[in-house]
């Protein structure tokens, strides 16, 4: 019988709603994390720029740094060349925060030893036209996707 369909004191729809705070705190957390390192990258890549400005006005010249500056972005394009080899997606930033959030998430999992088995068993027992229900309406379909696909990789 559905979840959904049962009495408002089954022990289930309470352990669903725990489950899903703790999820919801651990895609937070992740968020977090990621938000951190994308904000570190842009750090670096600042004062990658202001250093090269310094080399290049102050201390060297042109004549030295273009080579640098070169094969600094030449780097980077193979570094781009090789994520889209290894992953077969598009090294945008959209896609490597998303691979970064789901890395993040999967370790915050593992790591706080979050029921993933029991969360997707409880989440199968409420089916579409009853998510509003369950109080299931904030995952989308992409996210139970997801949340399938790590515990299946476990």
């Amino acid at each position: 019988m559905p979840l959904a369909l049962t009495p408002e004191d089954d022990p289930r729809k309470e352990e669903l709603k725990q489950l899903q705070t703790h999820l919801e705190e651990i895609n937070k957390l992740a968020h977090k994390q990621v938000r951190r390192i994308l904000w570190s990258g842009l750090g670096f890549l600042i004062t990658q720029v202001g250093l090269f400005f310094r080399l290049t006005f102050w201390e060297f010249s042109w004549d030295v740094m273009e080579p640098i500056t070169f094969f600094t972005t030449a780097t980077g394009l193979v570094v781009g060349y090789a994520y889209f080899l290894i992953t077969s997606r598009d090294p945008t930033y959209r896609d490597f925060m998303e691979r970064m959030f789901q890395s993040r998430q999967r370790k915050l999992i593992q790591r706080q030893k979050f029921n993933l088995d029991r969360y997707l068993e409880l989440q199968r027992c409420c089916k579409d036209p009853l998510e509003k229900i369950c109080g299931t309406s904030h995952f989308s379909n992409a996210d139970i996707a997801h949340l399938h696909e790590l515990s299946v990789h476990k």
